[in-house]
């Protein structure tokens, strides 16, 4: 039997939705503040580059990298966007404890982009005009499925990476 078949994708993202999830990964972003691993004012900067990623609706997910003071990965926090309605669960903030790393621990933020969308070139001048490099790479290690940030089946799953 020969047929056609197609499929389609709609997002279930709205700025309302992007919010409260971001809201909950700027908590966990305050733990790390708090203890020096990064600034309050790089984490209110980070919200909003991860904001404006998902209004433009090309962030497939993003990584809070823990480095060593030597300068090597340690580790680390990776966040899945999941905008196909699929995504029904919604935990508190937290369960991170900033202690599990060594002292001296630094947080960088890795961004994973799509850009087969039709706005990458204005995606990429909003990145570079913030400092946005392209030398990163995602981390290589076991992930540990832990909580959801998510409103009407769009938000983010977090994932602990153990090197």
């Amino acid at each position: 039997m020969n047929g056609t078949y197609t499929t389609s994708y709609e997002t279930t993202y709205t700025e309302a939705r992007a919010l409260l999830a971001t809201l909950s990964v700027l908590a966990d972003l305050i733990v790390f503040a708090n203890i020096g691993m990064i600034t309050s004012e790089t984490a209110k900067d980070w919200i909003s580059d991860l904001r404006y990623l998902m209004k433009a609706q090309v962030l497939k997910y993003f990584e809070l990298q823990c480095y060593s003071t030597h300068g090597n990965r340690i580790g680390g926090y990776r966040f899945v966007v999941s905008g196909d309605g699929s995504l029904h669960e919604n935990t508190l903030s937290g369960g991170i404890d900033p202690y599990d790393f060594p002292t001296g621990t630094k947080i960088k933020l890795f961004a994973d982009v799509d850009y087969t969308k039709r706005n990458n070139d204005e995606v990429r001048r909003y990145l570079e005009e913030h400092g946005w490099g392209t030398n990163g790479s995602a981390l290589e290690g076991q992930l540990s499925y832990e909580r959801a940030y998510s409103k009407d089946g769009y938000g983010l799953q977090r994932y602990k990476v153990t090197l």
